[in-house]
């Protein structure tokens, strides 16, 4: 059963669930099997090191819809890598953590949907100021990089932060939720979908 929310909307999916772009790990063939089943699936860029392995798993995606995520600190010391992936046109860019503004402008203008993920209340402003369309509020519970706010305390807060300064963005969950349950209570506390990975 599909589940229609603002985030399958505006990105022309089924299910409200977005695939981690986790280092490493989120390639080609994952995302593609993501985007496939309904969702959208991320590769996972990381560190922005590799480019070779950004091609490749590009490649491995088929015609799939996918986006890739970036460490944005990361982005910084190799820029390319930015360039690089939005060659492939991916269907959105997700950038984690750290100040979007100097990507911001290029994902922008090339029409890609731009992710921000973040874990509080002061990133979500400057990424609301940067124009992200969709923020990711990312709680302790996450895998791999964590806050000190947990997920279902961090998201309602974001949700209103949202609601006054700018009602079209939209908010997806991320931090320990690993079934339709976490996927229903992010909806119910204002998020319009989830990020999962680990």
């Amino acid at each position: 059963m599909a589940i229609s929310t603002r985030l399958t909307d505006r990105l022309a999916i089924r299910h409200p669930v977005i695939c981690a772009p986790m280092d490493g790990i989120a390639g080609g063939r994952l995302a593609a099997a993501v985007s496939s089943a309904g969702g959208l699936g991320l590769l996972g860029g990381g560190y922005s090191d590799d480019a070779a392995w950004l091609d490749r798993e590009f490649d491995a995606a088929g015609n799939q819809p996918v986006g890739c995520g970036f460490i944005t600190w990361a982005l910084r010391r190799n820029p390319k890598r930015l360039q690089q992936a939005v060659e492939r046109k991916p269907k959105a860019i997700f950038l984690s953590f750290e100040d979007p503004e100097p990507f911001a402008s290029q994902i922008k203008a090339e029409g890609i949907v731009l992710f921000y993920q973040l874990q509080t209340r002061a990133d979500a402003e400057r990424a609301l100021d940067c124009g992200a369309d969709i923020i990711v509020a990312q709680g302790s519970e996450a895998g791999g990089h964590g806050g000190t706010r947990a997920t279902f305390t961090l998201v309602p807060e974001i949700a209103d932060l949202i609601a006054k300064r700018a009602p079209r963005t939209l908010l997806c969950a991320a931090g320990g939720i690993v079934d339709g349950r976490g996927l229903a209570a992010a909806l119910m506390l204002g998020a319009d979908g989830v990020v999962v990975g680990t």
